[in-house]
């Protein structure tokens, strides 16, 4: 009876997975109202000088943004850092002896992504070539590089050939210390983590082929709900063929749904992109050193990074 029972719950397990997967937007638009919401936590002294920076939904050809309302009396305005081009929300206000909260929302309509053609202007792939922190060139990822694409015959081939091998090899695994960060190197070695650490390890072996490999970040909007709180980020990533242009992957969701070849060269529209790339300087220039990626407020006071602040966010399918 109880392998009976484990075999049922198997088969249940998979025919919810498949109709899940089923239910993945490779070729409809769809439009979300989407909350950003930061919590500024009660301060030990008042009206200390506060500044924070939030960032702002990516605008290109599979995002725009329908509408954006501020419920925030802080005084704000958009800008824009130079290297990337990531737009970002820059507030300033005093810290309190009471919660403060700020709420941002935004109505969003998402396209499947198919990548961006060469002959768009577009930021030049050379951004994308060398190292960031988290993402060296390193030897060993280098040879592992050549020895995934010596049978690839073109650039194409090669950026299949390593999200091939990145998806192969790496397993979803938040366990225990040292995934998030998107380290290349403990990608490289341990062959697991989230989401940032599959497509570090992607882009580092591009990058070895020099190849542009970008990091593009955002919030899944989940296919199975309507409405409700997002509860982290997803990020994904690009590689760049001078012939066909960017190639957009997610090795991540294409391990978790067995979708791999979905995901090559194609997103669904159940993502919204916030920002891209590493080792973010912010506008204006923050004084705390440059940020791993950009996702998450960040709050300085008095010009020292402050971490009394929370974040929650919501979505909901128009």
């Amino acid at each position: 009876m109880l392998i009976f029972n484990k075999i049922i719950g198997v088969l249940l397990f998979l025919f919810c997975a498949h109709a899940w997967a089923s239910q993945i937007p490779f070729e409809v638009p769809h439009v979300y109202e989407f909350t950003y919401e930061v919590t500024i936590e009660p301060a030990q002294k008042e009206n200390q000088p506060l500044s924070l920076w939030v960032p702002y939904p990516v605008e290109d050809e599979s995002q725009k943004i329908l509408s954006f309302k501020s419920l925030s009396s802080w005084p704000q305005k958009v800008t824009q850092e130079k290297k990337y081009g990531n737009r970002m929300l820059y507030l300033q206000g005093k810290t309190k002896k009471k919660t403060q909260t700020l709420t941002f929302q935004y109505k969003i309509k998402r396209f499947p992504d198919r990548g961006i053609k060469s002959n768009k202007n577009f930021l030049d792939p050379a951004l994308y070539k060398g190292p960031d922190q988290w993402v060296p060139i390193f030897p060993e990822i280098k040879t592992l590089a050549k020895e995934q694409t010596k049978k690839a015959s073109n650039t194409h081939e090669k950026i299949r050939a390593l999200y091939d091998y990145t998806v192969q090899i790496m397993t979803y695994d938040k366990s225990g210390k040292g995934w998030g960060n998107g380290d290349a190197v403990w990608a490289c070695s341990t062959k697991r983590g989230n989401c940032t650490d599959f497509h570090s390890l992607f882009i580092a072996l591009n990058r070895s082929e020099n190849i542009p490999g970008r990091f593009e970040i955002g919030f899944p909007m989940p296919v199975d709900q309507k409405e409700g709180e997002i509860l982290g980020y997803h990020c994904w990533a690009s590689a760049y063929d001078h012939q066909k242009g960017w190639i957009p992957v997610d090795a991540t969701e294409a391990k978790k749904t067995g979708k791999i070849e979905k995901y090559f060269g194609a997103l669904p529209s159940n993502r919204i992109q916030f920002s891209q790339g590493r080792d973010i300087v912010l506008s204006p220039k923050q004084k705390g050193k440059p940020l791993n990626y950009f996702i998450y407020p960040y709050a300085e006071v008095s010009g020292k990074t402050y971490t009394g602040i929370t974040k929650k966010f919501y979505f909901k399918k128009l």
